[in-house]
């Protein structure tokens, strides 16, 4: 957003056009990412790879090919193209790339219940999962604030970072692909999953549930209420993450570097408190919910605290907790999300896309929305209107995520996630069945 705002220099409801753009984009890929990889639809050829690393691949090229230009300028614009000729040239690469990276996404929450079908260890995936998400972060961030640091002829962002974001998006994308090639050669997706899964679903002792076609968990009531509880987590950090910057600069008057520095530092509290997570001892005395309205609370904290005019230690104080909250709320969503699956991986990939689907559907309208409102700031000389409507947009949009989002947790208490117990058929229907049998 800051990217395209301040560094291309687009009105803000074109900048949020694009954000919205690229949300229903994935919104749309997600549901059906999860449908094809459950179904396994691809050729034979993948069956060696797998059904979820074979998405992932996929994703990764699509990934690869579009990042690059989304951080760059309309290369066949000149002075005199019309501002919306530039917005069109972004759409179909911001379009490849969300579909790609709902394919990664996807089938990367749905490899986690196929390698283990212990709550305990899912959590664990998923807190170390987050845990290297925020090294990348960190990684990012940290060029950013060392190349926006060097930077001392301007105050604010603006064209003059351009080559600043371009060889951050350059670096993403390299550092990436060798990555994501390491996760190939280290990681093998039990093949025989899936048909274990139904095995399990279908006939073992120990398990009483019931097998779920993608379309059996529009039936489940906790299916929409963990996509609610989802849904208003993701809008939480995603509302938060993308106009931190604009309170940074122009709420608070910041310099420009803080735009690196401070996520920085609510990426190194988001690191330490998922690796805190993640440890057994943890996960076994809260529970996802205790640990999820904790979560809650230092969340409105946060909120609260930017009512006020915020200096120095106070604004490291204030990402550190905004960052502590961003871990929790995602790690325990997501874990509830993988409770909720329990032992049906066989449709695992349709529920986290169902998930998203509703996540960056919000996101997308509530970005053009904001967008829509945002009066028009200059990072130079930023008005009464502008520090007054980003520190509006940072307290109430996210705090009213977390005030829905605590109607829907108390929802959950009396009831134990990821229970669909079939009913055992008592003595009359043992005799109706033999009858049936009989007169068959």
């Amino acid at each position: 957003m800051i990217f395209m705002e301040k560094v291309l220099k687009f009105r803000s409801s074109r900048a949020g056009f694009l954000m919205m753009i690229g949300q229903v984009t994935d919104a749309v890929s997600t549901p059906l990412v999860g449908i094809f990889s459950d179904s396994n639809i691809l050729p034979s050829a993948f069956d060696k790879i797998g059904r979820r690393i074979s998405w992932h691949i996929i994703g990764t090229i699509l990934v690869s090919v579009s990042f690059p230009f989304i951080f760059n300028r309309c290369l066949l614009c000149t002075d005199s193209t019309s501002e919306w000729y530039a917005v069109a040239w972004f759409v179909p690469f911001i379009m490849v790339f969300q579909f790609g990276w709902a394919s990664v996404q996807i089938s990367h929450l749905a490899l986690i219940p196929e390698l283990s079908s212990l709550p305990s260890s899912r959590s664990t995936m998923n807190s170390l999962r987050y845990s290297f998400s925020v090294i990348a972060n960190l990684t990012v961030f940290f060029t950013l604030a060392w190349l926006l640091s060097g930077s001392t002829s301007h105050k604010s962002i603006g064209p003059w970072d351009f080559e600043h974001f371009r060889f951050s998006g350059l670096m993403v994308v390299t550092l990436g692909i060798v990555v994501t090639i390491g996760f190939y050669a280290f990681t093998r997706e039990p093949v025989h999953g899936r048909r274990l899964s139904r095995l399990n679903s279908f006939s073992s002792e120990a398990s009483e549930l019931m097998r779920m076609h993608w379309t059996s968990w529009f039936g489940h009531i906790q299916f929409y209420q963990i996509a609610l509880l989802y849904m208003l987590s993701r809008l939480y950090i995603n509302i938060s993450q993308v106009y931190f910057p604009f309170y940074i600069t122009l709420t608070q008057n910041c310099d420009k570097k803080y735009v690196a520095i401070l996520p920085m530092v609510s990426y190194i509290a988001s690191f330490c408190i998922s690796m805190l997570i993640s440890l057994p001892a943890i996960g076994d005395f809260f529970s996802k919910k205790i640990l999820f309205a904790f979560g809650l609370t230092t969340g409105v904290c946060a909120c609260i605290g930017m009512l006020f005019d915020l200096v120095g230690w106070q604004l490291y104080a204030l990402s550190i907790v905004i960052g502590i909250t961003q871990a929790i709320l995602l790690i325990t969503s997501l874990s509830i999300t993988a409770d909720l699956i329990n032992k049906n991986t066989e449709s695992g990939a349709f529920v986290y896309g169902a998930m998203s689907f509703l996540d960056k559907l919000t996101n997308g309208v509530a970005y053009q929305i904001i967008e829509l409102w945002n009066p028009t700031c200059d990072a130079l000389k930023p008005h009464k209107a502008c520090t007054i409507f980003y520190r509006q947009v940072m307290v109430y949009v996210p705090g009213g995520c977390l005030i829905l989002a605590l109607v829907v947790l108390i929802s959950l208490i009396p009831s134990t996630i990821g229970s669909r117990s079939r009913r055992r058929p008592d003595a009359d229907d043992e005799v109706a069945i033999l009858d049936d049998v009989d007169s068959a």
